[in-house]
């Protein structure tokens, strides 16, 4: 379990930087409209709350005893996931602009 938080941690972080840059050069659009706005505000608000969120997903990875149930077991694969397939999409605009 631990070993999906850092893969959910690092792609997160990956992410960031992937969207930030198809962002900033219009390659791409945000979907999320709360990221869209903190990016509309101020894009190094935008990196700066990815890069936060990433951090806080570390500390609660090593501080977190929670994951023993399902629950939070399942809401982690979801999420991992996700990003994976936003990951692979942002990528693949990317690679073909």
């Amino acid at each position: 379990m631990r070993a999906l938080l850092y893969y959910l941690a690092i792609l997160n972080l990956m992410d960031a930087f992937i969207t930030f840059f198809g962002l900033y050069y219009s390659y791409i659009a945000e979907a999320n409209p709360l990221m869209n706005l903190l990016y509309e505000i101020n894009p190094y608000l935008f990196i700066s709350l990815k890069v936060g969120l990433t951090i806080l997903l570390l500390f609660l990875t090593n501080k977190w005893k929670a994951f023993h149930s399902p629950l939070p077991k399942m809401l982690v694969v979801f999420a991992s996931t996700l990003y994976t397939l936003a990951f692979l999409l942002h990528s693949y605009w990317l690679w073909n602009v």
